[in-house]
């Protein structure tokens, strides 16, 4: 198996298949969204500005999963930020060690851009993340639904 990470930017082909991922995994969220809508939101992660970005990763050249950094990601606490967002990995590849090496290269573009602490929340994988190195800032909701956020400091040089 032949993983490699690269930005969104770099394998733009990867939109839709994200798009369409993304939508049934977190549509609930966003009642009356659609994949279009989440293919645009995506589009703006081509851009040259370093946030957001979104990172793919593709196993011997197939699109496998994603991850995104972010400003905003819990509408409920506008003054948490920059995000881990959207860390995403297709069923047949899970368990792999794909999401943790996604997760770490978001991390690691966090600390390339001095940032001083990233946020992430999550339904029900809090356990997970706490083996890659984030801790539980607190509960809280998200459009109605209780999620967990972390947080984690990125090394910086």
């Amino acid at each position: 198996m032949s993983l490699h990470i690269v930005p969104l930017a770099d394998h733009p082909e990867a939109l839709p298949q994200l798009a369409a991922w993304h939508q049934a995994e977190w549509g609930f969220l966003h009642p009356g969204g659609t994949v279009v809508e989440v293919a645009e939101e995506l589009r703006g992660h081509l851009g040259s500005a370093p946030i957001p970005t979104t990172f793919v990763a593709l196993v011997d050249g197939e699109v496998v999963g994603s991850a995104s950094l972010i400003e905003d990601d819990l509408p409920e606490r506008p003054d948490l930020g920059p995000w881990l967002a959207s860390l995403y990995v297709a069923p047949d590849y899970r368990r792999q060690g794909i999401g943790s090496d996604l997760a770490e290269r978001v991390v690691e573009e966090a600390a390339k851009l001095g940032l001083p602490t990233l946020y992430l929340f999550t339904f029900d994988r809090e356990d997970y993340y706490a083996r890659l190195g984030w801790q539980r800032l607190g509960s809280e909701s998200c459009h109605g639904h209780p999620v967990v956020v972390m947080t984690r400091r990125p090394r910086t040089a």
